[in-house]
C-alpha cells in the first residue's frame, strides 16, 4: 500500500502550510501600486503625445462612463476592449472566458478608510477582468442606436440641447457651427457634409459648457463622434500649457472631458432610443 499512500503525501504537506496574510497583503499593495504607476504614466503620455490621446479617446468612447483611471488602465493593457467584466460576472451573463485568454486589471472601490489626518478616502483593490472579445456564449445585446442613420444621430444631437441651435447664413461652411455667448445660441452653416456638422455641433455644445478652450472642446466632440460611429477629427497637436501640467492636473483635465462628453452622449442616446421606439410603434402602411 506504500504507493497508494504516497498519492496523498504532497496534499498533506500543502495543507499544513499556513496562510501568510502579511505576504498576501503585500502582494495586493504591490499590484495596486503597479496600477497606480500605470495610470500616472498613461495620463502623462495621453496629454503629451497626440497618438496616445487619439487611442485614449477611442477607448473612452467605447467604455462610456468608465472612470478615467480605469480607461487609462484598459488603454494600456487592452486598447481594443469595448465591454469588460470579471470572470464571475461573465459567467452570470451566460458567457465563458475562452481557453488560454489572459485577463487584465482595473481598480475597484472597496469601501472607505480614515487617513492619519482624519479625512476619509476610498480604498481600491486590483480586479482582474476580460473583454467581451475574450468570451463566448449567450449573445449580448449591442447598442442599437449605433447603427441608426446619420440623420437620426444629428437630429438627436440637436434635440433638447441646453441652448438653441439655429441655421445661419453668417456662418461659413468651413467653420460649420459657432456658439454665440451673447445670444446663448449655436449658429449652424447650411451644409451637406453631415459628418462634419455632427462634429462641429458637438464641439460648440462643449464650448457652451466648458468655455473657449478649443482643444478641450475638440476632445469632447471626438469622444461623442467615436461613440456614435461618426468620423472624428484627430488633434494633431497638444497645447504646451496642457502638456506641461503635472500628472494630477492632467487626470483632472481628462475627467472634465469625460464628464462633458458623457452628458452629450447620454442625451443623444436617449433621443435615439425615443425615435426608435416611435418608429416601432408606427402602424405598417
Amino acid at each position: 500500500m506504500e504507493n497508494f499512500d504516497s498519492l496523498f503525501s504532497n496534499q498533506q504537506q500543502c495543507s499544513e502550510q499556513p496562510f501568510d496574510k502579511k505576504q498576501w497583503a503585500q502582494q495586493k499593495q504591490e499590484k495596486r501600486q503597479e496600477l497606480y504607476d500605470t495610470i500616472d504614466e498613461m495620463a502623462d503620455r495621453t496629454l503629451s503625445e497626440p497618438e496616445m490621446l487619439a487611442a485614449y479617446i477611442k477607448t473612452q468612447a467605447k467604455l462610456g462612463m468608465t472612470s478615467v483611471a480605469n480607461t487609462l488602465l484598459i488603454a494600456a493593457q487592452k486598447p481594443e476592449a469595448s465591454y469588460v467584466m470579471s470572470y464571475d460576472d461573465w459567467t452570470q451573463k451566460g458567457r465563458s472566458v475562452k481557453r488560454g485568454e489572459n485577463g487584465f486589471f482595473i481598480l475597484e472601490a472597496n469601501g472607505e478608510y480614515t487617513r492619519k489626518d482624519g479625512s476619509l478616502a476610498t480604498s481600491y483593490d486590483a480586479k482582474c477582468v476580460f473583454d467581451i472579445s475574450q468570451t463566448h456564449g449567450k449573445p449580448i445585446q449591442q447598442r442599437a442606436t449605433l447603427s441608426m442613420p446619420l440623420r437620426s444621430k444629428l437630429k438627436a444631437l440637436m434635440t433638447d440641447a441646453p441652448v438653441p441651435i439655429k441655421p445661419s447664413e453668417n456662418v461659413t461652411e468651413s467653420v460649420g457651427a459657432l456658439y454665440s455667448q451673447e445670444d446663448n445660441t449655436i449658429y449652424v452653416a447650411r451644409t451637406s457634409n453631415w459628418n462634419k456638422l455632427f462634429f462641429v455641433v458637438a464641439r460648440e455644445l462643449a464650448r457652451e459648457e466648458q468655455g473657449d478652450n478649443t482643444f478641450i472642446c475638440d476632445c469632447i466632440a471626438n469622444i461623442v463622434c467615436e461613440r456614435f460611429g461618426v468620423p472624428s477629427v484627430p488633434c494633431d497637436q497638444i497645447p504646451d500649457e496642457l502638456s506641461a501640467l503635472d500628472v494630477r492636473e492632467k487626470r483632472s483635465v481628462l475627467g472634465i472631458v469625460r464628464e462633458a462628453a458623457w452628458d452629450i452622449n447620454e442625451r443623444v442616446d436617449r433621443n435615439l432610443y425615443t425615435e426608435r421606439q416611435q418608429t416601432r410603434n408606427q402602424p405598417e402602411r
